[in-house]
């Protein structure tokens, strides 16, 4: 796995040209704008509610989150993602975070009303996914909350086993890609209600609340 400064500056470089490696439709980005409005649909959002983007990007989930409400919190551990999100996002609050440390700022231990993320999550294992989970949901996430979450994934073993082989090249073995039938009875077990759609061929939303 590569060290955290190497991601960092590797996400830093490509904030420059993000906006159009996902505009394209070939792994791990097929279905991206649908993966998004995806996110958007299952969140059941409404006007008034605090939305923690994860993650941000950017920014392109939360340009459409401040049509909703403008109760709108973006974090990032990478400082030119987080300017090009400002560029775009001046009226939203955005948040330098590395998610694998524990020093979360106070921002991010206010409740909110739902947790987003799009495409941020397979860059942890999936021990850490629980963990930082878990954490949400006990520090950042209201009684009633949801977290939703977009990302590469598949819902079954077979078919991740097989996009496996067949993307080598493109898979990216630094990365930590989902895999439903693995995820859901691990979520489960730590506490979570858990539901998956596959949205396209590698991306899929899972609907996390508290039981």
């Amino acid at each position: 796995m590569a060290s955290e400064n190497t991601r960092k500056e590797l996400f830093d470089r490509w904030s420059v040209h993000y906006d159009k490696s996902v505009k394209g439709d070939a792994f791990p980005f097929t279905g991206y704008r649908e993966v998004l409005n995806a996110i958007l649909r299952v969140a059941d959002l409404e006007t008034g509610q605090r939305i923690l983007d994860l993650g941000v990007g950017t920014g392109n989930l939360s340009r459409c989150l401040m049509k909703i409400t403008d109760q709108v919190w973006g974090a990032d551990f990478s400082d030119e993602m987080l300017k090009r999100a400002r560029a775009v996002l001046p009226q939203s609050h955005l948040i330098q975070v590395d998610l694998r440390k524990d020093d979360w700022p106070d921002a991010m231990q206010d409740p909110f009303d739902r947790i987003l993320s799009a495409y941020t999550y397979h860059e942890f294992t999936d021990v850490y996914k629980i963990t930082l989970l878990l954490r949400l949901a006990q520090e950042s996430l209201t009684a009633d909350g949801l977290i939703v979450i977009g990302d590469i994934s598949y819902q079954m073993r077979s078919k991740f086993e097989e996009a496996h082989q067949d993307l080598l090249g493109l898979w990216d073995e630094d990365e930590f890609y989902w895999c439903a039938e693995n995820m859901i009875p691990q979520l489960e077990e730590a506490g979570f209600k858990v539901e998956y759609e596959q949205v396209s061929t590698c991306g899929g939303i899972y609907r996390i609340s508290k039981k």
